[in-house]
């Protein structure tokens, strides 16, 4: 694998012949015997090991796009799988998770922003490559623990999280999923106004919350390891889909159901998706504490039966109550009665229900008031959810120290990076300015706000404070340059050019004062 990866670093292979290398190398792996006993049949197994271990390499390979994101998810993760084979007392596989972690942990101290120096498809490829194979090892060699199967994808939890969620998007979109971009989790997380380090920092948090959760679950019982892998779950899936950006849904749709995907996966249709998780999720925990974590068979057996019927009863009473009428993931003080409402309603519709079928008998009434009380906070707490990401990123931005603002000519990727660099020199970018004849204003593109078109620069520069344009290089304007310099020049505003140099798969930046 990591042969693959120096020629595809030298050469630039197509993927398809990536693919047929990866998946012999794969193979030849799982011919040893070494496959996920997921089923009692080989094959099945064979292919199920066969997805996951090219899916692993791509993940990493997919991951390198930010200084210190692949190096560092590697280190979490091998130190993760590492400790869960010596707890296991499979001393040699936890020995092999830990040189993994200790020469990945080298690397990175290298790697990290400011990198000096850069893995490549080589080294992408090889650690993926082999942190999947590990984390095959102890599985194969002990089995009837329900944490055994969870505890690799929880363990690799973010490299599966990104590569779902590039690849998602961007067939959404229309685009290859090799094809390279700035779609990632870490490039949305930029967009929306934390810095590199910052972005690459909250992704080893998630990785290190996700190895952590892997840990938790070989000490708990099923019942308790059930409802910590559905919120965490559930928490993934909603960070994902506050960084689900509106591009995403709204690019052109070629195929009839691409545009009913599209239609769906807008902010306010995914409530369809969530609301069930989190009403299951309710239900669960209400026979969960009421019987103190060690739910008896009869009364598991009880809730599987009524688990349908109160799951439907209170989605048709969300319904009913015009929850949905408004944006869920805008929250208001409206949403707190509308919602109780449908709740109340729905628990009191499910007990007539079940009185009729089964007579209520066997069913405790305090799982249902605990039921109530959970579906009531936790719809609240996602439709909250929303505005909390949102703060919290706003907390976590880069704190401007110089007085020094500027305005943005266009709306572009050009624009995009030009955002970054300022950031990163903490320069305060004070908006956006359109140049495509006014189709951008208003909007909030990466992160920012398009303030005003180029004839409106004598009013925004005074009501801004700002004394300088920022022009990205290839940001075209309805002017020469002579003219622009010109132009700005009358109204007291200061150009700066800037410059991007590819340099390798990164950007040199260079600021020229155009005046």
């Amino acid at each position: 694998m990591f042969g693959l990866g120096l020629a595809d670093d030298i050469w630039h292979l197509r993927p398809r012949t990536k693919l047929l290398a990866q998946v012999a190398a794969a193979g030849l792996v799982l011919s040893t015997g070494l496959v996920y006993p997921m089923r009692e049949s080989w094959w099945i197994n064979f292919a199920i090991s066969l997805i996951w271990l090219v899916g692993m390499t791509n993940a990493f390979n997919l991951l390198d796009n930010m200084d210190g994101l692949s190096a560092g998810v590697a280190v979490i993760s091998a130190a993760y799988l590492s400790m869960f084979y010596l707890f296991a007392g499979l001393t040699t596989y936890g020995l092999l998770g830990a040189i993994v972690a200790g020469a990945a942990m080298g690397f990175l101290i290298f790697n990290f922003k400011p990198a000096r120096i850069f893995m490549g498809d080589a080294g992408s490829l090889f650690l993926g490559f082999l942190l999947g194979c590990s984390s095959l090892l102890g599985i194969t060699h002990i089995s009837g623990v329900p944490a055994l199967v969870f505890a690799p994808a929880l363990v690799l939890a973010i490299p599966i999280f990104d590569t779902f969620f590039v690849s998602v998007t961007r067939r959404l979109r229309g685009q290859s999923v090799s094809v390279g971009g700035t779609d990632h989790t870490s490039h949305r997380l930029v967009k929306l106004g934390l810095n590199e380090r910052t972005a690459v920092l909250v992704l080893y948090a998630l990785s290190i919350g996700s190895g952590a959760v892997a840990l938790a679950l070989r000490q708990l019982l099923l019942p308790r390891a059930i409802g910590l892998l559905g919120f965490w779950f559930l928490f993934l899936l909603l960070f994902g889909i506050h960084l689900f950006h509106n591009q995403d849904v709204h690019a052109p749709a070629t195929t009839t159901f691409r545009k009913w995907v599209h239609t769906f996966l807008t902010r306010d249709r995914l409530a369809f998706l969530l609301d069930p998780l989190v009403l299951s999720l309710s239900y669960y925990l209400a026979y969960f504490l009421r019987f103190r974590s060690a739910v008896p068979h009869s009364e598991m057996v009880l809730f599987l039966y009524s688990w349908p019927i109160v799951l439907s009863t209170k989605f048709l009473c969300l319904w009913w109550f015009k929850v949905y009428r408004r944006s869920w993931w805008r929250g208001s003080v409206a949403d707190v009665h509308r919602v109780g409402e449908a709740v109340i309603a729905g628990e009191v519709i499910t007990l007539l229900i079940l009185t009729g079928l089964f007579r209520f008998e066997g069913y405790s009434r305090i799982v249902f008031l605990l039921d109530a009380i959970f579906s009531w906070a936790m719809l609240l707490g996602v439709r909250y959810s929303f505005p909390l990401f949102r703060d919290s990123i706003n907390t976590w931005r880069l704190p401007v120290a110089s007085p020094r603002r500027v305005l943005v000519l266009g709306t572009s990727e050009h624009a995009e990076l030009a955002i970054r660099f300022l950031r990163d020199s903490r320069i305060e970018c004070a908006g956006l300015i359109d140049t495509n004849g006014g189709t951008d204003l208003g909007r909030c593109v990466w992160g920012m706000q398009v303030v005003g078109r180029i004839d409106d620069l004598d009013r925004l520069s005074t009501q801004l404070g700002v004394s300088e344009i920022v022009q990205p290089e290839n940001e075209s304007v309805p002017y020469s340059d002579a003219d622009f310099s010109d132009f700005c020049q009358q109204r007291r505003l200061q150009l700066t050019r800037l410059g991007l140099f590819p340099v390798g798969a990164r950007f040199k930046v260079d600021l020229t004062d155009a005046a």
